[in-house]
């Protein structure tokens, strides 16, 4: 029999890694969404942290409780939908640690349902620059540096309504086909360079709580109740995703403990992605 080491262990490899988290701050008093969670848990289990939003309060909000906990963070202040802010970015981080081990990529652009016939020009391009370009940015810049090191984990997030339709009213079609291209994208940078040791997975949100859907919710005029209500029962398990359950999965595919999971789709949802309503 292989001898096998405790899960415990694997996720103790994370100890002193190097985790860049794009996407990771939201205005400070909404909480820790799904990014800012993010950070924190890796800095929890020994990553040193780089939290990035185009934000400086909202990522610095995020260091200042990795820091609190007394963990390694850092913040830094960049707008991924341009190259040169991103490059700029991945020379800082490697002057500054000396590598890169883990690259997630957090962010979003709204997901407010809008019918194709509203989705104009500037509209889908906005959808594009944020969900796919600012993604294929960060690859681009920080790959050669992963690539010399001979090793590395990029992750991004995605919405499982990307890979299954979602329901027969006005759909999201430019945050669906913008985040579903990003997807594919990173899968296929893992397979690409696995032999050069670098995976690329992706998790996919389902329905999940957290203050990107209370700013929604109130843009709207909506009772955050009824609408939690209505999307607690969208999910088999009869409640929503919580950013924890994201960033625990993220943790655990930066980890040696997913060594075997290369361009993969691991579908953070409560079941959604494998379920359909109906008689």
């Amino acid at each position: 029999m292989t001898n096998m080491r405790p899960f415990s262990s694997f996720l103790g490899d994370l100890k002193g890694k190097v985790a860049v988290v794009a996407g990771a701050g939201n205005p400070p008093a909404e909480g820790h969404g799904i990014g800012a969670m993010t950070s924190l848990t890796l800095a929890r289990l020994g990553c040193k942290v780089i939290s990035i939003s185009n934000v400086a309060e909202n990522c610095d909000t995020v260091t200042a409780a990795i820091k609190a906990e007394g963990g390694i963070g850092s913040s830094y202040v960049a707008d991924c939908t341009k190259y040169d802010e991103v490059t700029a970015l991945c020379k800082s981080v490697v002057g500054e640690y000396g590598k890169v081990d883990v690259l997630i990529n957090a962010g979003i652009h709204t997901a407010l349902p809008q019918g194709f016939a509203k989705m104009d020009l500037d509209k889908w391009k906005l959808n594009m620059d944020l969900n796919l370009n600012a993604h294929f940015h960060l690859i681009h810049a920080f790959l050669p540096q992963l690539q010399e090191q001979g090793s590395g984990s990029i992750i991004h997030y995605t919405t499982f309504g990307s890979a299954v339709a979602l329901g027969m009213g006005n759909q999201r079609h430019g945050y669906f086909a913008g985040k579903g291209a990003a997807a594919i994208l990173t899968r296929r940078i893992g397979i690409e360079n696995a032999k050069k040791g670098l995976r690329g997975n992706v998790v996919s949100i389902g329905y999940a709580t957290g203050p990107l859907v209370n700013r929604a919710v109130a843009k709207v005029k909506a009772s955050l109740d009824d609408v939690t209500a209505v999307r607690d029962g969208n999910v088999p398990r009869g409640k929503q995703i919580t950013p924890e359950e994201v960033a625990n999965t993220a943790a655990f595919l930066a980890s040696d403990a997913s060594s075997g999971i290369n361009g993969a789709e691991v579908f953070v949802d409560g079941g959604n992605h494998a379920a359909t309503y109906g008689p």
